[in-house]
């Protein structure tokens, strides 16, 4: 077993796959060091790796986090299955104080850390603190349109055609990051920037070159709706064999009236349907456009410890 306190984002070439299912890329060293080195968040990290399982916090000051900010990371998980390890470890290396702050952790991987930090004689507390919003993707398009509605059904038709009228032919493509496939990143980028209110400042020169090293990476892809030379909508997201994750997304708010968001994500979910997946994940946020789009919330929890407060 290795605890490690450093700034250099780990390889953990021997890590085995996270401990929670259906998390796609958050856990992984590939995203949480893109994160690290591109965002530079401060702190310091703190490595476990026992065999085929990894554990990498950040320590704030004496806050302890998981690696990979709440605003950022939809999903956080240990990597492999020996939990008890990582945590027995790790706890015993905390000075006196140390406040434990681990969010964004699905159901089945919550229980198992929470044990774990008992097991080790820490007093915990867990609260549910988010949802991620998933739809569970049917075998047709025509079911998935039986599946969410009349209504909703008749509205995603009626902003096609109005998409189609005001805009033209709804044409997507997806880039994946190859060394000429760039043209969906620069647009996704491009559009951020038009957007109104907080999101057109969220993107960054920091965020920016995240993202670009993200699209670089396998599994990312950018797909957009294309008109006149031009994207009007973009999905970056990450797939596996099993789902489509979205993580963030951008439109053109000059053809707002034409709904090229919605649009896109409505082509999107049919693509996925006729791939073969079987979920559509819309990630963290309970917002209604993800409900009515037929995606089921799924609880998030907050793991709360401080280091030195036992269980007796």
């Amino acid at each position: 077993m290795v605890v490690e306190r450093t700034s250099v984002f780990p390889t953990l070439d021997s890590a085995g796959p996270p401990l929670a299912e259906g998390v796609g890329p958050f856990p992984l060293p590939s995203f949480l060091g893109a994160w690290w080195e591109e965002l530079r968040p401060g702190g310091e990290l703190i490595v476990a790796e026992r065999g085929d399982s990894a554990l990498v916090l950040v320590d704030y000051g004496g806050l302890i986090e998981f690696a990979g900010d709440t605003d950022l990371t939809d999903y956080h998980s240990p990597l492999g299955n020996d939990v008890l390890g990582l945590c027995n470890e790790v706890a015993a290396t905390l000075p006196t104080g140390s406040r434990l702050n681990l969010d964004s952790v699905p159901a089945e991987a919550a229980k198992l850390v929470e044990g774990a930090l008992i097991a080790t004689g820490l007093a915990t507390a867990v609260t549910e603190h988010e949802v991620a919003m998933v739809l569970e993707l049917p075998a047709s398009v025509q079911a998935y349109y039986e599946m969410i509605g009349k209504k909703d059904r008749h509205e995603l038709r009626r902003k096609r055609r109005r998409y189609q009228g005001e805009v033209g032919e709804v044409v997507v493509a997806t880039d994946h990051g190859t060394g000429d496939e760039d043209f969906g990143i620069e647009e996704f980028i491009r559009l951020h920037r038009l957007s109104e209110g907080g999101k057109g400042s969220f993107m960054t020169p920091e965020r920016e070159r995240f993202f670009r090293r993200l699209a670089r990476q396998p599994g990312w892809q950018v797909d957009y709706l294309a008109a006149d030379g031009k994207a009007t909508a973009c999905l970056f997201a990450w797939s596996d064999k099993d789902t489509y994750y979205l993580y963030n997304s951008s439109y053109d708010p000059q053809l707002k009236s034409a709904s090229p968001g919605l649009v896109a994500l409505a082509v999107v979910i049919e693509a996925s349907i006729a791939a073969g997946l079987r979920f559509f994940d819309f990630l963290k946020g309970g917002e209604a456009y993800k409900a009515r789009l037929g995606g089921r919330s799924h609880p998030l929890f907050r793991i709360e410890a401080v280091a030195g407060g036992r269980n007796d």
